[in-house]
């Protein structure tokens, strides 16, 4: 029949991520053309964006115009290419060999498939991404007020020292180095320090109670103290074993997304939107300060947050360096046993799988990079492992043969900068130990751009050239 031919046409994936478009290049070359199966890429947004340097670009201005490029299908697929981009239009449910969109495509919002990828990634605050509503241009304009704001400021409270906060500190005390900034973190060091021996267990433990979402890594403990380091050079001031106490703001304008250029991970939105800096915002380090209300970003004058021992801190700027959580939500409201602590629950072969034995998900879903639950660091390494593994299990099921089980591999590495001159990071060798090195190693593997043309421009390989053109 005519409808069951169209429905193991299509291999549908969910987001232009890392993960999502790294699947897309490796999954067209290898297709059997005579089967006549398309990719169809499908992305909320209108456009990618680079996660790698978005922290740089909050900051440093020029960066802002070098993490963005239009999502389109002669930006990513050749021409005369049967394949598809479906950008700025959302997936609102999954069915058990369909997925449903916002908008028609090719007259209907139900798209068949054989095969689905869920590559939705994470949410962080903005404007550390984009807001799923805004234009390229709204982002980028988002960016240029944060950097605004950030000038403005004297001194910043970054909360939390995992990866985002100690990053986002490091950037705001290169570039401005006669800021206060202060990183308070709930642990006994930066990042989560693990012991040595434990580190390579829990790297291929997987999503688990213990091991958590892997978003702030296990750390060796000498990675933490050279972060320490590292900080105490730029003048960063650290507060370890403590908590900032995050008040629920109750202005009602905060619920209003078209103003959306801080977010609370609670979801309430900053006032502090319009991006100029004007004489009320500027803030006199003199005067007296008013209880923080919870609002993250640049604040209306000096205020005072409260820690959980009892201390209290200043600071005209608020920067939320937590509250990453998956984009999962697709998955969670039509099963939530398919969920692992809130990441997409994958079994060995990186597919969809679920508590539930009424589940829909019967092997046609996979999910991959930060949104789902297997084994590894939630980093871009860990997305092209991911994408690799499971579009070759994809052309192994269209050839008629069986999948390969996914390994996240004997080495894993990560490197954290702090500016353009500094960082730190570590690679760990399975049984063989770990290696943890600081700046000079970590600037010369991200070198001025952290692979900017190569991994992010160089990814679209379509009709139409994308460029990123660095000075």
């Amino acid at each position: 029949m005519a409808g069951e031919k169209r429905e193991h046409k299509n291999i549908v994936i969910i987001g232009a991520s890392i993960a999502g478009h790294e699947c897309v290049n490796r999954l067209v070359p290898h297709l059997p053309s005579h089967l006549g199966i398309r990719v169809l890429l499908i992305d909320a947004r209108s456009f990618a964006w680079w996660p790698i340097t978005i922290l740089r670009a909050v900051v440093v201005p020029g960066w802002e115009d070098k993490i963005t490029i239009p999502l389109s299908t002669e930006r990513v697929f050749k021409a005369d290419s049967p394949h598809r981009v479906i950008a700025g239009n959302k997936v609102l449910e999954l069915r058990e060999g369909s997925v449903v969109l916002e908008r028609p495509f090719e007259g209907s919002e139900e798209v068949p498939f054989f095969r689905c990828v869920i590559a939705t990634g994470a949410s962080q605050t903005i404007p550390t991404m984009p807001g799923w509503s805004q234009t390229e241009k709204e982002f980028i304009d988002s960016l240029r007020r944060s950097q605004r704001k950030i000038e403005s400021a004297k001194r910043v409270v970054v909360v939390g020292g995992g990866a985002v906060g100690v990053e986002i500190a490091g950037e705001i005390a290169a570039h401005h180095p006669h800021k206060s900034v202060t990183i308070v973190h709930k642990d006994c060091g930066l990042l989560a320090p693990t012991p040595p021996n434990d580190v390579s267990i829990k790297i291929q433990k997987g999503g688990s109670a213990e091991v958590k979402s892997y978003f702030s890594p296990p750390t060796d403990p000498r990675l933490s103290v050279e972060l320490g380091k590292i900080c105490d050079k730029l003048g960063i001031a650290v507060i370890l074993n403590d908590r900032v106490i995050i008040p629920i703001p109750t202005n009602s304008s905060f619920d209003d997304e078209s103003k959306d250029n801080e977010v609370h991970p609670d979801g309430h939105f900053s006032t502090n939107t319009d991006g100029r800096v004007s004489e009320g915002d500027k803030v006199d380090s003199e005067s007296k300060s008013i209880e923080w209300d919870g609002t993250f970003g640049l604040q209306p004058s000096l205020v005072t947050l409260r820690l959980e021992s009892g201390k209290t801190l200043q600071a005209d700027y608020v920067y939320p360096g937590c509250g990453v959580r998956p984009n999962s939500k697709l998955v969670g409201e039509v099963d939530e046993g398919a969920l692992d602590d809130g990441l997409i629950r994958v079994d060995e072969y990186l597919k969809v799988t679920s508590t539930s034995h009424e589940s829909i998900f019967k092997g046609q879903y996979y999910a991959i990079g930060d949104v789902c639950s297997c084994p590894g660091f939630k980093l871009a390494r860990t997305a092209f492992v991911n994408a690799s593994k499971t579009a070759g299990n994809i052309i192994s099921e269209i050839k008629g043969k069986s999948p390969s089980k996914y390994s996240v591999g004997a080495i894993s590495h990560l490197d954290l900068p702090l500016g353009p001159d500094e960082g730190a990071g570590m690679t760990n060798f399975g049984w063989l130990g770990t290696w943890v090195f600081g700046s000079k190693v970590t600037t010369r593997i991200r070198g001025k751009t952290s692979g900017t043309e190569r991994f992010f421009a160089g990814r679209f390989r379509g009709e139409k050239k994308s460029e990123i053109v660095f000075d």
